[in-house]
């Protein structure tokens, strides 16, 4: 005990008390003698000699960041180019088609939203809405084509585009005369090169894609969407952008000659959709038309 200091004789002291306390209530377990510890060197760490077969290491490849789409973006439709670039030669505008033609792939991995191709109305959206450009028309689901007129479906066109198209055809507001796609040469002619509207009839017109479902709308009875361009030569065109003028039956078509000598076919059209059409609503109101948002 000689050499402590009173703080060890002290907590010696206590140690003992305690272990006499858990003795009392039979709570001290047996003492076991620990056992001695050997304190061993650390040993130095080996150094390899080279072998000459070593192995490389492979590189961590970086994290794929995926890039952030808004949720507004996501739902919209992204419309195929290259499906459109295909109808390029039944286009009646030149200048769509030229911009489709030079844009690359889209990305395809961006899913459409759940919205199948339908006949009739689309909910939500009225007769009279305007859209800026037709791509706008696509997201919204009225006319999914950006270029071609007609869009067509199993049984019959779900919709087509006024928007250029032939001289001789007749617009009368709630019905019109609609000449069909095909047979005009993308070339133009030597004064006009490349602008399609005005090209001339090169070839027949055939009773295929477009023209094939018009006609199987006069068998099923299935309405059509009428959309009508500011390009029309029509006063029932709009002055700018594109306008829903709601639907149209297809009541017949026939085939007939055209001013260049080809086969063309016409389609007369008679609206029958229960809104009224957007210029009566004008005649009766001067408020603005919808806009498509």
């Amino acid at each position: 005990m000689a050499g402590l200091s009173a703080y060890e004789l002290m907590r010696r002291a206590n140690l003992s008390e305690n272990s006499e306390f858990l003795k009392e209530y039979g709570l001290q377990a047996p003492v076991v003698e620990a056992a001695s510890v050997t304190l061993r060197e650390p040993k130095e760490p080996k150094k390899r000699q080279p072998n000459g077969k070593t192995k490389k290491r492979k590189k961590p490849e970086p994290p794929v960041i995926e890039r952030r789409v808004s949720f507004r973006v996501r739902l919209k439709v992204q419309p195929d180019f290259y499906e459109e670039y295909e109808t390029l030669k039944d286009s009646d505008d030149e200048e769509e088609a030229e911009r489709l033609k030079n844009l690359r792939q889209p990305n395809r991995s961006i899913v459409r939203p759940p919205r199948p191709n339908s006949y009739g109305s689309i909910e939500g959206v009225k007769v009279g809405t305007w859209w800026e450009t037709r791509l706008d028309c696509n997201y919204d689901g009225i006319h999914r084509p950006t270029v071609a007129g007609i869009h067509q479906g199993p049984d019959g066109a779900y919709s087509v585009a006024l928007s250029g198209g032939y001289e001789d055809d007749v617009d009368l507001g709630d019905s019109f005369t609609y000449t069909g796609e095909g047979g005009r040469d993308l070339k133009g002619t030597a004064s006009n090169p490349k602008n399609l509207r005005t090209a001339p009839q090169s070839k027949h017109q055939a009773l295929v894609r477009g023209n094939l479902a018009l006609s199987r709308n006069v068998e099923t009875g299935n309405p059509v969407r009428v959309i009508r361009g500011y390009k029309l030569n029509s006063k029932f065109a709009p002055d700018s952008g594109y306008r829903y003028d709601g639907l149209y039956n297809v009541t017949k078509f026939w085939e007939t000659t055209g001013k260049a000598g080809f086969r063309i076919y016409k389609f007369q059209f008679q609206r029958c959709d229960p809104e009224p059409s957007p210029w009566c609503k004008e005649s009766k109101s001067t408020s603005p038309p919808d806009v498509a948002i």
